[in-house]
């Protein structure tokens, strides 16, 4: 009978201490059924073979290769693969360490589902004296956020058959060797599984890619070509950017077509302090579309309150005299219910829902959005909100531990965990500040909930788009200052949190895609 894993181990003069604790890792697994296919690249240091040798000999479940000559990890690794026979084959680098529980976590997963292909796990960081550190709480599976960087990486468990099917290893890519491979896994399966427990353990020992990114910056090449030969195959227009300095990549969407965007509104006309200068918020607001969008083809639907000014109406009318429709609102206030009337009042097939106490930044920001709305399984993408003094607002949703917006409060300068703040990714939702979506799928879900008129109705529609199988993507490449509670003071009532709680119980504290507290 077959074994269920067989571990893939190319081997080139590891640190004996780090070599010998890989190999306590695999006999620790607590389950037996694996393979181990160790392949040397012809190591220089004479422990190496002398070693192999010996765990061959010592346990039947082994097997070495000895290469003739090196010929670098693509050519070993493939070697591997051609002496395995598991069902799936376990990605294991020679300095690094499985977790004790690592392959009964992922048989137990594949048991819950046979047809799985693709399973990654969480993973540490662990230094030459083994102390463990950069603990990385990784998403769900996240799409887009592998354009950004190889956030599957370790652990990585494949059906060998499809490894076998798309061409395994690849010359050229050597560095990034594993990020073309799951790039191409990725494109023939959608059966893949995050298992959320740190699993694998990444070495630090000088010249390792887990110290630093620029310990080989011909890594960080290889994976800006693995990622652009990827969007190839799948047909998006885009060119692959480096976010500097940090060796993470953006996939720059290029627009096929220039459809009508939609800007609904809400607003009763406020004025307040902005910068030190008192300021009608939707006047500030609409005069920044009009002079900072790149954008042409969109329109701006006002919902005013009946107690709107005149005179703010007609400086709107000014302000924006050909992209502009102003639609009155003589109910008591509902913000989802006045959103709903704006959006109804446009046949825009994307919409920009927007705060009255915002500000564009980004002059690009509505073709940013629109680009990922290009994928057909997007329903909204949000942008980073900055907060008056430049700290952030929002960086899209967060469910952990409480629903609340991610990192804010804090520096615009900073690269939170793993790079969180500096790539584009799937979230659980994204604020109703500034949320732009597809028409189709907002009416599908049934628009926002007039039961939340002021709290949470956000959050409620973010979580109808991901039960309907749709992706919320969150950016930091289109900027907007928020001037949160410029309007209306930001608190929740207890009837909103019961509410909000009682109806996505299983969701509201539960992210999968934010896991960072």
């Amino acid at each position: 009978m077959r074994p269920q894993f067989s571990i893939i181990t190319p081997v080139f003069n590891p640190p004996h201490e780090a070599f010998e604790q890989c190999i306590k890792s695999v006999y620790a697994q607590k389950i037996t059924d694996w393979q181990w296919c160790l392949v040397d690249d012809k190591s220089t240091d004479s422990y190496v073979a002398k070693r192999l040798k010996e765990l061959q000999v010592l346990d039947s479940r082994i097997i070495v290769y000895f290469r003739s000559e090196n010929g670098g990890i693509v050519d070993a690794s493939n070697d591997a693969l051609s002496l395995a026979t598991g069902e799936f084959v376990v990605l294991l680098d020679n300095d690094d360490e499985l977790h004790t529980d690592a392959l009964a976590e992922v048989a137990s997963r594949i048991e819950l589902d046979p047809e799985i292909d693709y399973i990654y796990t969480d993973e540490d960081k662990i230094t030459v004296d083994g102390k463990h550190y950069d603990e990385f709480k990784k998403p769900k599976w996240s799409p887009e956020r592998l354009l950004a960087h190889n956030y599957c990486s370790h652990l990585s468990v494949i059906r060998r058959e499809l490894v076998n099917a798309v061409g395994r290893f690849r010359r050229g890519f050597e560095g990034s060797q594993d990020y073309d491979l799951i790039l191409r896994i990725v494109e023939k399966t959608s059966r893949i599984a995050h298992i959320p427990k740190v699993l694998y353990h990444w070495r630090s020992v000088p010249g390792s890619v887990s110290i630093a990114a620029d310990e080989k910056p011909y890594a960080f090449i290889s994976a800006t070509k693995a990622i652009s030969e990827h969007l190839s195959r799948k047909n998006i227009d885009a060119e692959v950017e480096e976010v500097t300095p940090y060796a993470l990549s953006r996939v720059k969407r290029r627009l096929k077509q220039s459809p009508k965007i939609g800007i609904v509104i809400p607003t009763c006309g406020t004025t307040k302090s902005l910068f030190g200068v008192d300021t009608c918020l939707v006047l500030n607001t609409v005069e920044s579309i009009e002079r900072k969008t790149n954008y042409k083809n969109f329109e701006i639907i006002v919902v005013a309150d009946a107690h709107t000014p005149a005179n703010v109406l007609s400086e709107l009318q000014r302000i924006s005299p050909t992209n502009l429709k102003i639609v009155n609102y003589e109910k008591e206030f509902n913000f989802s219910d006045k959103c709903n009337v704006g959006v109804v009042n446009s046949d825009a097939p994307f919409i920009v829902l927007l705060n009255d106490d915002t500000e564009v930044i980004s002059e690009d920001w509505l073709e940013v959005m629109l680009g990922y709305m290009q994928e057909p399984d997007v329903a909204a993408v949000g942008p980073m909100l900055l907060l008056e003094d430049g700290r952030i607002q929002s960086a899209g949703h967060s469910h952990t531990p409480y629903p609340h917006n991610f990192y804010n409060g804090r520096s615009i300068n900073e690269l939170g965990e793993l790079g969180i703040l500096k790539v584009a990714r799937e979230c659980t939702g994204v604020t109703g500040a500034c949320m732009m979506v597809r028409r189709n799928a907002y009416f599908e879900v049934g628009g926002l909930s007039k039961s939340f008129p002021l709290s949470f109705n956000d959050v409620d529609l973010s979580f109808k788009f991901l039960d309907r199988g749709y992706r919320i993507i969150w950016t930091p490449f289109a900027r907007l200052f928020h001037f949160e509670t410029a309007t209306r003071p930001n608190v929740s009532t207890p009837q909103e949190v019961e509410l909000i709680t009682n109806r996505w119980g299983n969701r509201i504290y539960n992210d999968e895609y934010c896991r960072i507290e």
